[in-house]
């Protein structure tokens, strides 16, 4: 007679991401920016994406506190730096947000 086994292995469960892409662009877009913490690697990750696409201004804060903007191939460089988030300027200024009243 066979008996039943079971079957059964245990996963580690997956940490759930901070911030999706589509939520973390739509703050910035409110906001017109967001500044992240340096350790801050997974909304980091979901930037490099989003900045690659084309929808997001990524600067790094340096020590003394002035920001620098990061071309594309520069960000993986310094994830270890604050980051400074903006939108970009698709008509008149970078970190402009959303909503913001128009001269009447």
């Amino acid at each position: 007679m066979l008996e039943p086994e079971t079957n059964v292995i245990a996963f580690k469960p997956r940490t759930a991401v901070a911030h999706h892409p589509k939520s973390l662009m739509e703050r910035i877009y409110a906001a017109g920016s967001l500044s992240l913490r340096a350790d801050d690697r997974a909304t980091k990750t979901a930037a490099l994406m989003l900045q690659a696409l084309g929808f997001l201004v990524i600067e790094e804060i340096l020590a003394d506190g002035t920001p620098r903007r990061l071309k594309r191939g520069e960000a993986r460089q310094a994830m270890d730096r604050p980051w400074r988030l903006s939108k970009p300027a698709f008509s008149g200024k970078i970190g402009v947000p959303d909503g913001e009243a128009s001269p009447a």
